[in-house]
């Protein structure tokens, strides 16, 4: 199954486990004190450190993107809850020096995808109660990355590098403010080292290498909760 299905598979998990769990979460507990239930969420998806960079070994070349996601969050006691929340990440590829050696060869071109992920957490949540709120937590998960697409063609040449998968973990922390349990601003830290597995073809022969690229990011992000 495609790492996009799973997502939307996990969406639609999360959309049914709203409403037992966070059910369960305000009948034990003192009206006003908790919060709770589905948030549906977005923002920008801004690289950091190495990801971001275009030199050193691990430069990552990645540029501002976006994501979006789904968050449940249910209340084990006042003022503390367990989070759990799915992101589809989308950060474009600097393509300043491919531009900068192919502009210099008449006739050829070029185009370059994007780096995409699939980004599962869970973790621990405290926050205020009252009409406005405050909240911070701290989530672990697991990074299901894809690298960009390159394709280069010209007089005689028709070279793609294919996109690569990669995966490993990932650990988060969030705060924000919390305006009534409906709006919620924030912003988080991601901190992840996906691992790629490439094939590589040397005289003839075929091998795989694999390669860590640190993927750090900070995200900006509003939801509706509901």
């Amino acid at each position: 199954m495609h790492f996009r299905n799973l997502f939307i598979l996990g969406l639609v998990l999360l959309v049914g486990l709203t409403s037992v769990l966070t059910a369960q979460s305000i009948a034990t507990q003192p009206s006003g004190t908790t919060r709770g239930g589905l948030m549906l969420f977005g923002g920008l998806a801004m690289p950091n450190g190495e990801f971001g960079k275009t030199d050193g070994d691990n430069a990552g070349f990645a540029k501002k993107g976006y994501f979006g996601g789904a968050e449940i969050m249910f209340s084990v006691a006042p003022s503390i809850g367990i989070v759990l929340d799915g992101r589809y990440i989308i950060n474009k590829y600097d393509d300043s020096q491919i531009a900068a050696a192919i502009g210099s060869y008449p006739g050829f071109s070029y185009s370059v995808g994007s780096y995409t992920g699939i980004l599962p957490m869970g973790g621990i949540r405290l926050y205020t109660t009252g009409t406005l709120g405050l909240f911070v937590d701290g989530q672990a998960g697991y990074m299901f990355a894809k690298s960009p697409e390159v394709t280069i063609t010209g007089p005689g040449v028709n070279e793609k590098v294919d996109a690569v998968s990669g995966k490993g973990l990932a650990y988060g922390a969030s705060a924000g403010i919390d305006i009534g349990n409906t709006l919620i601003i924030g912003a988080s830290y991601i901190i992840c080292k996906p691992k790629f597995e490439m094939s590589v073809t040397e005289n003839g022969q075929q091998t795989t290498q694999t390669a860590e690229q640190p993927m750090n990011m900070i995200h900006i992000f509003a939801g509706i909760r509901f």
